[in-house]
This record gives structure tokens, sequence and C-alpha cells, in this order.
């Protein structure tokens, strides 16, 4: 899969802070969480609720506007929350020497 530059570095990225960014024709969300950057998609699967304005909880994404649950590492939808389905996990490279984060899309 081709890899596309996120326009992000490791260094602006927060611990547990959600981060909307632009990738393709489309948007994700990145997370630095344990020392490992995810992107999932950015739209939740109930309602389409922006995961841009959600939180971490432990290891997982949740939406701000229903609370659906979703694992970082997975992007699976928490058997707690069974009101939303799977999101789309992308692959994510953090170029040692410069910190650009690459997404595969």
């Amino acid at each position: 899969m081709p890899e596309q530059k996120l326009g992000l570095k490791l260094s602006d990225l927060e611990d547990d802070v959600v981060v909307a960014a632009e990738a393709g024709s489309g948007r994700l969300v990145i997370v630095k969480h344990g020392g490992r950057v995810y992107a999932l998609d950015a739209k939740c699967t109930h309602e389409s609720g922006e995961l841009g304005q959600g939180y971490i909880d432990n290891d997982e994404l949740i939406c701000s506007v229903h609370s659906g649950a979703f694992a970082l590492e997975s992007a699976k939808a928490s058997e707690n929350t069974p009101w939303v389905t799977d999101l789309r996990p992308y692959r994510t490279r953090v170029d040692g020497p410069t910190g650009e984060i690459y997404v595969e899309i």
C-alpha cells in the first residue's frame, strides 16, 4: 500500500491526545499511546461522530458523542458498546531521523 506523509511529527503529538489529520481523500485520527502511533478512521460508525473530538481511556478511543469505544491496536469496536462497529486501522511509520509520521492508505 502507498504511504503518505501526514505533515505531523512525533514531537507534535502528546500522549493520549487525539489529533485529526488528512490522508489521501479522507480524514483520520492519530494518537500516540504507549510509545506507539495509531491511525484510525475519523468518523464513528454510530451516527458519524467526529472521533477527533474523542478521548483515550486505557487502550481505547472513545467517541465523545455516544461513548462508542474502539481498541487502538485493532480498531475493533468494544463488546461493551454494541451500537458501534469496527473502524479501519491504518499502519503508521515514524521516520527515525526526522520524526515525520507516515500512514499507509
